[in-house]
């Protein structure tokens, strides 16, 4: 069954028809609008829709069980543990820092407001449409002091 997926308009994704996101979600698109994330899962700020049914991922998993093994539906429950996402990028993006499955928890559990969900983020980048460059991860601890100190930084603080 085809889905619907939903889209995030993020400044940093490419505008218009030269986004892949905007032609993968084959709807009306702006040439003024940035389309930055295709969204396929079961997320509550961005759920898919089965097309042909009407109905979201997560309801139609929830009205037929089978659709996920016994053992998915007691370890994660209805909602997928995952959010697949396609990316269409325009500008670097921020760092970003996403806390353990532990710490998601109980960060949703403490600030709902901030953490939207209990659900760690493991990402893997796999490009679908021509080049993508990517920096994961940080230089040594020593590495950084050493460098924020050739540079005097913290002499500039007041």
């Amino acid at each position: 069954m085809e889905l619907k997926c939903s889209v995030q308009n993020y400044a940093w994704g490419k505008l218009g028809s030269s986004s892949s996101v905007a032609r993968l979600h084959k709807q009306n698109i702006s040439e003024k609008v940035p389309y930055a994330e295709l969204w396929m899962g079961t997320h509550r700020s961005g759920p898919s829709f089965l097309k042909e049914l009407d109905m979201s991922l997560y309801d139609f998993i929830a009205q037929n069980p089978t659709a996920l093994s016994p053992e998915e539906i007691e370890t994660f429950g209805i909602g997928l543990p995952f959010l697949f996402k396609v990316l269409s990028v325009a500008k670097a993006l921020s760092i970003q820092a996403h806390p353990n499955k532990k710490h998601a928890e109980l960060l949703h559990q403490l600030k709902p407001e901030h953490y939207k969900d209990a659900n760690h983020k493991p990402e893997m980048t796999v490009p679908i449409f021509g080049d993508f460059e990517a920096l994961c991860g940080f230089r040594p601890v020593e590495e950084v002091a050493e460098f924020v100190d050739s540079m005097k930084v913290i002499s500039l603080l007041p």
